[in-house]
């Protein structure tokens, strides 16, 4: 044969080699061939961010790295419109531009063994900007630093960054380093930042706009905010300073590992998407959730200090030591809550904080858990462009549950001995939940491999019941749905009576076993299953054993016990053992005597479900003038400021009555106060709530409310809410056309908020058509919004429905989009949970549900 002809026949092998294919977004099998491949990772960033909110910004990276084997293409990540790479140049070389599905290829011609650098010129993509007229922050969480800069956005390819900042000489610029120096030479300033110690994308952040600044020597703190009003600053500024150098020095005091980073500070938005999130050195908080009223509740109060634990947590767990893949998120935001609720139980002596850590996860796990959209604690996850759906109550309330468990399970000692050792171990570097369980196997001798496969990996909760045996004549309780062999091994208490006897006791639930409560001589016993709410899990009772818990419940004194019982009968309300209109009887007379705030709290809530969801139009009008009166009435006698606070929101929620309207009218006037100190928030809310009760004159009751708000941020907010609220209908049906286009729900929060007054159930009848839109819009909200949006938007959309038609396009959306993706069908079922319990509670009771 001919060397051509050999020559022809490996060229044509080669070129015949399959394609490696290009997705978009970043898959598993990309991040481990990239973590394989590539080290010592560094971005040098410059943004030149123009004064006027729609010109674009310019920006240029440095990418320098070592390379190990690579082989195929390099993939550089970058989701925003190709053109807006201008020049890319590779080891002193320029290449021509190739970018495919989200991706800059670079051929591995140009790059080489070890020490590599990237030049990039190109515009930010602005999807994580968060661009405002005088303000923008980036939120790059979970993966979409890639929609602003080429990057190689995974949480395992942590680097170091350094960033500069060209901004307008009025602003004020932050991030995760240290300001080195700026430069007001030009009609510009230009910030240069330190560089930053090993950080992963998502947790990579600045802002820079019109903030006002303020500094706490003792701490070595600054605060960014825009709220103006300096009496409100002035009031919550030293309790922020304060509450952050406490959970730092409790965390340093707790881990044995001093603060990891080299400063801390903290920057206040007012339409930030979440409560807070964690960037090292650089925290962004929503300004709402730390800029408190007066009037605050002591839960509005213990709120915001959590918050703050949660968020400084997190500098230590996930920051510090940060998930291989997001899968394991939960590992960060487990630890994250955890610590939070142990950090500020000193603060809050006057707070029984075994029922507060009730109260914050239990209620919220329940309520996916219950649903067809339970899923496990540690979740799958093919690619990270997905990953948003990961979060919810199950990650940061479930898990603290699971997570407290193991900790009893091991001894409290022996458990923070572990944790030190991980800490200390994965310092500024990657870990799974596996290294962890691996760590902490060390510090005990129980069986984690049974408790993590029930609690980690396995989805749902255990149905635990007990009767009594015929064979021994004893009461037992048993598992009655594990049929894999999965038994959710833990501890509760649970009270036994009968004539002779009563009594709590700790039992314990565990593999293989019956657990026996008491020897009983025949079946005139009651039982009040998980009597200090501290078991997961329905525990399903008896008729009797309901009714007693019903009548009981209010007479013990022990809030911890009353707290386990009304969430058991909440439980039993859902599943339609309990009628609804006798547990609100029930819950009204609660409320007088209720002395509790957490619980109160609870029970105000439950009190709005069952009077929106759970009754029809018909029965809400027989019972609103009782419910408004009794409501009010507390208001009025209430002398604890927090109590009273309570009874007021769910007055506000629930008022119908035309004397309750009425009242709502004169709060905002101020021709009443009830002894309320009422804020702007509050007289904003009114003026919300009489405008969707369509009160007389509630357009000019809206008009006048907005000229009162001297704050831009919050003007603009009201000015985005206000069609929502419209009498005219074409006006809703205009504002809520806006919203498919994703420019126009740039402000997450105030989109929700418009959301739920556009679906209220006092125009259910006329707004179950926007439903079904609403279901369609699912899919590109998941890839166009953050992480906590498409479940908001769902619950805005779904969460007080209780009709046929709205349950039926639930189901018709399903039957559309059979090949929905499972996690977004676990979020529409979670939201739609309640819709068809309430369905199903109202067709039991043989009631036609209104239309």
């Amino acid at each position: 044969m001919k060397i051509s002809s050999i020559i022809f026949c490996v060229l044509l092998l080669v070129n015949c080699s399959p394609k490696k294919e290009i997705i978009p977004g970043t898959s598993l099998e990309l991040a481990i061939e990239r973590k394989n491949t590539i080290s010592n990772l560094q971005y040098a960033l410059f943004f030149d961010i123009p004064e006027n909110q729609k010109d674009s910004i310019p920006a240029t990276v440095t990418i320098r790295f070592d390379l190990n084997k690579l082989s195929d293409v390099l993939q550089l990540d970058f989701n925003a419109s190709p053109e807006n790479i201008k020049k890319i140049r590779v080891n002193d070389q320029d290449i021509k531009i190739n970018i495919e599905n989200e991706h800059i290829l670079i051929d591995k011609k140009f790059l080489k063994d070890n020490a590599n650098a990237i030049n990039i010129d190109f515009i930010a993509g602005e999807k994580a900007l968060n661009r405002n007229p005088d303000y923008l922050y980036t939120l790059f969480v979970p993966s979409r630093a890639a929609s602003c800069f080429p990057v190689f956005d995974q949480p395992d390819l942590k680097a170091i960054y350094h960033l500069e900042l060209s901004i307008p000489m009025t602003w004020h610029a932050l991030s995760n380093g240290s300001v080195l120096s700026i430069d007001s030479s030009t009609n510009k300033k230009r910030y240069s930042f330190s560089n930053t110690l090993a950080t992963s994308t998502y947790q990579f952040a600045f802002t820079a706009g019109k903030f006002f600044r303020a500094y706490d020597p003792e701490a070595n703190m600054t605060i960014y905010y825009r709220e103006t009003d300096t009496a409100k600053v002035s009031r919550n500024l030293p309790q922020i300073f304060e509450m952050h150098r406490e959970a730092i020095a409790w965390l340093k005091d707790y881990t044995g590992i001093d603060y990891p980073y080299e400063k801390f500070d903290f920057a206040l938005m007012p339409a930030f998407q979440f409560g807070g999130m964690e960037h090292p050195g650089s925290i962004f908080y929503r300004e709402r959730s730390l800029f408190l009223e007066p009037s605050a509740s002591i839960n509005e109060q213990l709120g915001r200090a959590s918050l703050i634990a949660h968020e400084t947590a997190h500098m230590w767990f996930g920051n510090l030591v940060t998930m291989k893949w997001f899968n394991d998120v939960w590992l960060k935001e487990v630890f994250a809550n955890f610590m939070a609720a142990k950090i500020v139980n000193p603060a809050f002596y006057q707070i029984d904080h075994e029922l507060r850590f009730l109260m914050a996860h239990y209620p919220a796990a329940y309520a996916i858990d219950r649903s067809q959209g339970s899923h496990p604690i540690q979740q799958p996850l093919d690619n990270l462009k997905n990953a948003g759906s990961v979060y919810g109550a199950i990650i940061y309330q479930k898990a603290p549950i699971m997570m407290r468990n193991l900790e009893s399970l091991m001894g409290e000692e022996d458990f923070k001995k572990g944790l030190q050792e991980y800490l200390k171990t994965y310092s500024y570097q990657n870990a799974t939940w596996d290294d962890l369980v691996n760590v902490l196997k060390k510090h005990t001798s129980k069986d984690l491999e049974v408790w993590n496969k029930a609690w980690i990996k396995t989805k749902g909760m255990p149905e635990i019941t007990y009767a009594l045996s015929s064979y021994n004549k004893t009461v037992e309780m048993k598992v009655v749905n594990d049929s894999s062999g999965i038994t959710w091994p833990q501890f509760f208490n649970v009270e036994y009576k009968d004539s002779k006897i009563r009594f709590v006791k700790e039992v314990e639930i565990k593999r293989d076993s019956i657990t026996r409560i008491a020897n009983a001589d025949g079946d005139d016993f009651t039982v009040i299953p998980n009597y200090l709410g501290r078991g997961y899990g329905y525990f399903r009772a008896p008729e009797k054993d309901i009714q007693y818990m019903l009548s009981y419940v209010e007479t013990l004194k022990d809030p911890e016990a009353r707290a386990g019982i009304w969430m058991n009968v909440w439980e039993y309300v859902l599943n339609g053992e309990l009628d609804p209109k006798l547990t609100l009887q029930k819950l009204l007379i609660a409320l007088k005597s209720e002395r509790d705030p957490l619980l109160l709290d609870y029970l105000t809530d439950k009190i709005g479900v069952i009077f929106w969801q759970l009754l029809t139009s018909p029965q809400r009008e027989m019972i609103n003038h009782t419910l408004d009166e009794t409501l009010f009435e507390q208001i009025a006698i209430e002398k604890d400021n927090s109590l009273k606070r309570i009874f007021f929101n769910c007055y506000r929620n629930v008022a119908t009555s035309p004397e309750a309207v009425a009242n709502l009218k004169k709060l905002w006037k101020d021709e009443i106060t009830l002894g309320l100190e009422l804020s702007e928030r509050d007289h904003i809310l009114l003026a919300y709530e009489l405008a969707v009760r369509e009160e007389k004159d509630h357009q000019a009751i809206l008009t006048e409310q907005l000229e009162k708000i001297s704050n831009p941020d919050r003007k603009k907010e009201m000015e985005f809410i206000m069609p929502s609220l419209s009498a005219d209908a074409s006006v809703r049906d205009n504002f809520f056309e806006s919203l498919k286009h994703k420019e126009n729900r740039t402000h997450e929060p105030w989109v929700l908020e418009a959301q739920r007054y556009l679906n209220h159930p006092l125009r259910g009848n006329y707004s179950v058509k926007y439903v079904a839109p609403s279901l369609e819009l699912l899919e590109e909200m998941q890839q166009t919004g953050d992480i906590f949006f498409p479940k908001g938007w769902l619950d805005a959309t779904l969460g007080e429905y209780q009709t046929k038609e709205a349950a039926q396009s639930v189901r018709d959306y399903l039957m559309r989009h059979k090949d929905l993706r499972q996690d977004l069908k676990n979020k529409l079922l979670q939201s739609t949970d309640m819709l068809f319990r309430a369905e199903s509670i109202l067709k039991k009771n043989q009631v036609d549900t209104p239309r």
